[in-house]
C-alpha cells in the first residue's frame, strides 16, 4: 500500500515513532493507503515549524493584497484537479462521488471569497474626547491557528478554517481524521505550487487521543478550530478555556433523512428526494 507521511515546513516527514495506520475503503472493507500515526512529538515539530512561519518575514511582511493572491492562485489549483481530489475522497468516506464532485467545484470560491477579504482587514480611528488623544483599534493575526476535521466532508470543513486564517496571516496545523487523511495530504502539494512559504500549512496525520489532544494543548496555539462530536467538543472547549484560547466548535449530528417503507429508495440514497423537497418550499 502507499504510505503517507505528515507534511511538516514544506517537507513530508516520516513519525516520530515510525509507526503508521490504515485508512480502509467503506465501499471495500479493504485498506489502501497507511498515514503516519501521529504523536506529540509530531505536533510539537509541527507547531514548531508554524510558529517559525508565522515569525518569518516571508509571511509576517507579505502585504494583505499578496496574501490574498495566494489564496486566489490556490483556489484555482484545487479546480484545476477536483476531480482528483473528489475520487480520493469518495475512496476514504464512502460517500457519493456525485456529492464530492459538487463540494469540490464550489470549493474555489471559499479561497477565492477570502482572498478579497484578505486586504479588507482593518482596525479603525475612534474620535476621542481630546484632540491631544488618537485612539484607534489594529487587527493582527493571532498566531499558530490548530484545525481538526472530521471525516464527512474533509477538504470542504478543511477550507472553511484554514482560508479566513490565511487570510488573516496566521499559520496552520491540520490534524484530520483518522479515516480521511488522503485528500488533505493531497491538498499539500498544491499548496506549494500556490506559493505559500514552508510551515504556513502543516498536516499531522493520528488519531485524536494522541494527536488532536496535543495540538490542543500546545500553549504555542493560539486558537483552535474543531468539528467533530459532542463529547470531544466538550474536553476541548474545556482544555482551551483553562488557558483563555479562543475556541470555535462545530459539534454534532444533523441533517437526518427518514425513509419509509414505500419511498424511492434510489433517490433517498443520493439526497435527491430531499433536495426537490427543498427546492418546493424554497425561492430559486
Amino acid at each position: 500500500m502507499e504510505r503517507h507521511d505528515h507534511y511538516i515546513a514544506g517537507e513530508w516527514v516520516a513519525p516520530a515513532t515510525g509507526e503508521y495506520f490504515a485508512s480502509v475503503n467503506p465501499a471495500t472493507g479493504e485498506p489502501w493507503y497507511e498515514a503516519a500515526r501521529g504523536t506529540a512529538q509530531d505536533v510539537e515539530r509541527a507547531v514548531a515549524a508554524a510558529r517559525r512561519a508565522f515569525e518569518a518575514p516571508s509571511w509576517r511582511d507579505l502585504s494583505q493584497t499578496a496574501r490574498g493572491r495566494l489564496l486566489r492562485r490556490l483556489g484555482d489549483l484545487i479546480g484545476e484537479h477536483g476531480e482528483e481530489l473528489a475520487r480520493t475522497e469518495t475512496l476514504d468516506n464512502g460517500k457519493l462521488l456525485r456529492e464530492m464532485r459538487a463540494q469540490l467545484a464550489g470549493l474555489p470560491e471559499y479561497f477565492h471569497y477570502y482572498a478579497g477579504a484578505a486586504d479588507k482587514i482593518h482596525g479603525e480611528v475612534i474620535p476621542a474626547t481630546s484632540r491631544e488623544i488618537l485612539n484607534y483599534t489594529l487587527r493582527e493575526p493571532v498566531g499558530v491557528v490548530g484545525a481538526i476535521t472530521p471525516w464527512n466532508s474533509p477538504l470542504l470543513l478543511t477550507a472553511t478554517k484554514i482560508a479566513p486564517a490565511l487570510a488573516a496571516g496566521n499559520t496552520v496545523v491540520i490534524k484530520p481524521s483518522e479515516h480521511t487523511s488522503a485528500s488533505l495530504l493531497g491538498l499539500m502539494p498544491l499548496v506549494e505550487r500556490a506559493g505559500f512559504p514552508p510551515g504556513v500549512v502543516n498536516v499531522v496525520t493520528g488519531f485524536g487521543p494522541e494527536a488532536g489532544a496535543a495540538l490542543v494543548a500546545d500553549p504555542r496555539v493560539a486558537k483552535v478550530s474543531f468539528t467533530g462530536s459532542t463529547g470531544t467538543g466538550a474536553q476541548i472547549a474545556a482544555s482551551c478555556g483553562s488557558r483563555f484560547v479562543p475556541v470555535t466548535l462545530e459539534l454534532g449530528g444533523k441533517s437526518p433523512n427518514i425513509v419509509f417503507d414505500d419511498a424511492d429508495t434510489g433517490s433517498a440514497a443520493m439526497g435527491k428526494a430531499l433536495a426537490e423537497a427543498v427546492a418546493r418550499f424554497t425561492d430559486r
